[in-house]
């Protein structure tokens, strides 16, 4: 395996490309003039990557390798290490500053031909309309030739990835190819990838999921990392299948997974329709959403749901991480697994979770909504954050990181249809806000309640190391460093 990370020069060809791109594709970059409490940080029209030279990238828009109007981003996450800065030069390439180490990443899986990268890290260039994005954790290792398929070797696509609290980055490859055609098949065996942010980017583990866990419809389309010891040993990543209806859990520790089988993780028919901007499609997606709450008592919740689904459900992960339980294939969820006796007003996509317990999650009608934990699951207890018809179209991908909500909106309605876009339009956004901004005001701010009793069992980041002491717990989806 290979999978050192390359270094990136920039070259006199970058500026030549960049000029090329900023012709087509009008916005991309920063957003200037965003308004509420989201801000649009980055957007394209369609997407381009660093390839090694102009004849590089001609070359592959040729052959059909590389098909801008197929390459749809769904994801984000941000890594950000106080414990490492970078020395860099100002616009006039004379005054150093130091500043947090920031690195941003997204998913490009490959739901259709022509996708170069399915998982590329954002390389800012010299003016803000000029971001690209650099294969990860390089070009190597995103490189498909069916004819000659390494497996172990190659990210083949990947929906959503997670950096835990320790730095490590979890990437599910789902192993298929043109998920949306009528040719998508499946390469290589869907598998998970760890790399170690703060060292390189090395390799830490790589573990593939066995045959009898992966069905022929299977699409691991998100995971959620669960932390329970400061060096992180003793950790369990839950990944959705989405397709297959099911949970997979991973045990770090044990190098070992087993599958939950249940239906709270299938769609509700009637919920299968979605109408978003005008577009109509069917989609009978099962489990999609996933959001740890805080550990009290050594227990925490996993809340979830199903894309074609206006319920909210919930299960202890101590459930989940007995094995035992799932040796059998499907139980008696009842009493284990729990479901909202009221609903949405739509569906929902992704949602994340707060060291408070406020749930933040997408609507699929271009909101941003939250619901605090603390309160019963109804509609008065639902409150709207955000919401653009222009900027938020299907939200897709959303991470918290420190005090901000990380969000990707991509107008994905129109890959399910045939309807023809505008080619000078903005199809993908990178949107960010604050939380404290974004639920001031509604019944999802409770700062002031006390905290619950048991919660001492948490950890957290202080002076940039993970200690343990008698505070608010810090769920994986919310890293402080």
């Amino acid at each position: 395996m290979n999978y050192n990370i390359q270094t990136i020069i920039m070259v006199p060809y970058r500026l030549l490309l960049l000029a090329a791109v900023v012709l087509h594709t009008l916005h991309c970059g920063i957003a200037a003039g965003a308004s509420g409490p989201m801000d649009v940080e980055y957007s394209w029209v369609f997407v381009d990557y660093t390839f090694p030279s102009p004849q590089h990238r001609e070359s592959a828009v040729k052959s059909g390798r590389f098909i801008p109007e197929n390459c749809v981003i769904l994801d984000v996450d941000v890594f950000q290490d106080m414990s490492e800065q970078t020395l860099y030069y100002g616009a006039t390439g004379s005054t150093p500053n130091s500043l947090t180490k920031t690195r941003v990443f997204l998913t490009i899986p490959r739901i259709k031909p022509g996708n170069p990268a399915s998982i590329a890290e954002i390389v800012p260039g010299n003016r803000p309309n000029s971001v690209l994005l650099a294969p990860y954790p390089n070009w190597k290792a995103n490189v498909v030739s069916e004819d000659k398929l390494n497996c172990d070797d190659t990210i083949v696509s990947v929906f959503r990835t997670k950096i835990d609290i320790l730095g490590r980055f979890w990437i599910v490859d789902v192993g298929t190819l043109d998920q949306f055609e009528i040719t998508a098949r499946s390469v290589c065996p869907p598998k998970i990838l760890i790399f170690d942010l703060k060292n390189g980017d090395k390799l830490i583990k790589m573990y593939k999921f066995p045959p009898s866990q992966v069905k022929e419809l299977s699409l691991f389309t998100n995971i959620e990392v669960d932390i329970r010891d400061p060096k992180g040993r003793n950790t369990f990543a839950y990944i959705a299948d989405t397709t297959a209806y099911k949970l997979v859990v991973y045990d770090f520790k044990n190098d070992d997974s087993w599958v939950v089988d249940q239906a709270y993780f299938y769609p509700y028919p009637n919920k299968a329709h979605f109408k978003i901007n005008g577009v109509n499609f069917d989609l009978m997606d099962g489990v999609i959403g996933l959001a740890l709450d805080p550990i009290i008592k050594n227990n925490r919740k996993l809340f979830f749901h199903s894309f074609a689904s206006t319920r909210e459900s919930w299960v202890y992960t101590s459930t989940l991480q007995n094995k035992s339980l799932f040796e059998n294939g499907l139980i008696d969820g009842s009493g284990r697994f729990f479901v909202s006796s009221e609903v949405r007003e739509v569906q929902s996509s992704v949602e994340v979770m707060t060291n408070n317990g406020v749930l933040i999650y997408a609507s699929m009608d271009n909101r941003l909504v939250c619901w605090n934990s603390q309160d019963p699951f109804t509609a008065n207890k639902i409150y709207t954050v955000y919401e653009s018809d222009e900027d938020f179209q299907f939200p897709s991908g959303m991470k918290l990181v420190n005090d901000k909500v990380w969000a990707v909106s991509c107008q994905l309605q129109n890959h399910f249809t045939t309807i023809a876009t505008d080619r000078q339009s903005v199809k993908y956004r990178v949107l960010v806000g604050r939380v404290d901004e974004l639920i001031k005001g509604t019944g999802c701010d409770k700062r002031s309640a006390a905290i619950p009793k048991g919660s001492q069992n948490s950890f957290a980041f202080n002076n940039n190391k993970l200690v343990v002491g008698n505070r608010r717990s810090v769920t994986s989806s919310n890293r402080q460093y």
